[in-house]
């Protein structure tokens, strides 16, 4: 219970000063909003030192958010113009706007295409909300192009935050509890920002008292949401939900470039004065965020089909080339071989000694790691080689000099496989029986890979009479 000591007394405050906002004059409920806005940055102040060094981001963020926020009512209480204070209020909303997507990025960075669909869909909803009711009521307030851009900017970046942590809270099993009182507080922050806006054409003047009393609640999440004991832990990654990009989210994504440009062509049509705020900032956010999407897509798609064409021409244990990519290479270098008119091509055919006994002993599972460490150790600058099945490996060389290239591939063999191996928390050897062969341009493929194995089986027979 100690644990949400501070949350539980915060909470008490918290209730006590949005209870109190109907009852105090226009100047104490400023005093309100700067305590606790004061408290949320102490919070802020307090979580940051609770956090590792390389994830502190976001956290300090936060509180240059909050500390911004304070700033915001100390210019009201100081009787600053409107404007300026809408001003500070979106730096404070920019650094809070920051830190929420940097906790989104770190918690969902294995979904990053399900957080910019969320984003977009969510400015696309503000969009419309902003032509069919803010931006109408701002232009009857006579509210200048310059102030209503920056009101835009600040809706549609909350919303997009706001539906980016939807999504992590979508995705999450089980829910943080900080990170759903930090969306509790953008949307809380959202709701009591367009209600302001349509009643008196800014964000930092004073409405009724429930609209403050919104603005409170949010202040009140935010500073839960820093004082829960599970806060230091947000910012590190949740699961990784599949990445399907399904006929709705084209749709989504399709609607989404076309929405705002459509909108603003009907107003047009209906001789209604057009929203360039809404065509500048709206379009640009959202087409960018698209472009981004789209961008992941097609890189995404290249490492799946690079992924698929490494697994049909790669072994799955050892990540050596397979027997099929051996045959590609090989009639490669036959053809090039040729084409230079002189023999060059070395082969080296190797069998495990002593593998079959050390996997009956210890298991397939050691098995599998002997072959791992076998492969590891097999390779070598200037060779090809490639798990031809089983405990059979080839080297393919390309080399003049075919005797010398031979005997320095076998060398090199023998020694990488002559220190013992653990497996299994055993030290286990084993040896190869290795069969040579040189190309003499007449030779093809299947010839020279059969002459390889053949001479690999002689040599095994003379060891085991030896």
């Amino acid at each position: 219970m100690t644990r949400y000591s501070g949350m539980a007394a915060f909470l008490v405050v918290g209730i006590a000063g949005t209870a109190a906002v109907p009852a105090v004059s226009s100047s104490g409920r400023l005093w309100l909003f700067l305590v606790m806005g004061v408290l949320d940055a102490a919070g802020a102040g307090w979580l940051l030192r609770r956090v590792p060094r390389g994830d502190r981001l976001p956290y300090v963020l936060l509180l240059l958010g909050a500390v911004w926020m304070v700033a915001s009512t100390v210019t009201s209480l100081a009787g600053v113009t409107t404007s300026v204070g809408d001003l500070v209020l979106a730096v404070s909303n920019l650094h809070m706007l920051a830190a929420a997507v940097a906790l989104v990025l770190r918690r969902g960075r294995n979904d990053i295409g399900g957080l910019l669909d969320a984003g977009v869909a969510a400015i696309v909803v503000a969009a419309l909300l902003w032509t069919l009711l803010l931006q109408p009521s701002l232009d009857a307030a006579g509210i200048a192009l310059s102030l209503q851009t920056t009101m835009l900017a600040t809706v549609l970046l909350l919303s997009g935050v706001l539906g980016m942590l939807i999504r992590v809270l979508h995705t999450s099993r089980p829910r943080p509890a900080p990170l759903l009182l930090l969306a509790g507080a953008v949307l809380a922050d959202l709701i009591a920002g367009v209600a302001a806006i349509l009643v008196t054409g800014s964000v930092t003047a004073q409405t009724s008292a429930f609209h403050e009393m919104v603005f409170m609640a949010s202040y009140v999440l935010l500073g839960l949401a820093v004082l829960h004991p599970a806060a230091p832990l947000i910012a590190r990654p949740g699961p990784v939900p599949p990445d399907r990009l399904r006929a709705g989210r084209v749709i989504l994504l399709t609607a989404a470039v076309t929405v705002v440009p459509t909108v603003s062509g009907i107003r047009e049509i209906l001789d209604i004065r057009g929203d360039a705020a809404l065509l500048t900032v709206g379009n640009l956010l959202i087409v960018v965020l698209v472009a981004f999407r789209v961008a992941r897509l097609g890189r995404q798609r290249a490492e799946a089909e690079h992924q698929l064409r490494h697994q049909a021409t790669h072994d799955l244990l050892t990540g050596l080339p397979n027997r099929a990519e051996l045959w590609h290479h090989l009639d490669a270098a036959l053809a090039a071989e040729q084409r230079a008119g002189r023999p060059s091509v070395v082969l080296l055919f190797c069998d495990l000694n002593g593998f079959k006994q050390v996997n009956d002993r210890l298991g397939h599972l050691a098995g599998d790691q002997l072959l791992t460490e076998v492969a590891a150790r097999m390779r070598t600058s200037g060779a090809f080689i490639a798990r031809y099945g089983g405990d059979e490996f080839v080297l393919l060389c390309d080399d003049p000099d075919q005797a010398a290239a031979a005997h320095r591939l076998t060398t090199h063999l023998h020694g990488a496989l002559a220190p013992p191996i653990l497996v299994a928390g055993e030290h286990v050897r084993v040896g190869a029986s290795i069969g040579a062969v040189l190309s003499d341009k007449t030779l093809d493929a299947d010839e020279l890979i059969r002459r390889a194995d053949s001479a690999m089986y002689t040599e095994k027979a003379t060891r085991r009479a030896a």
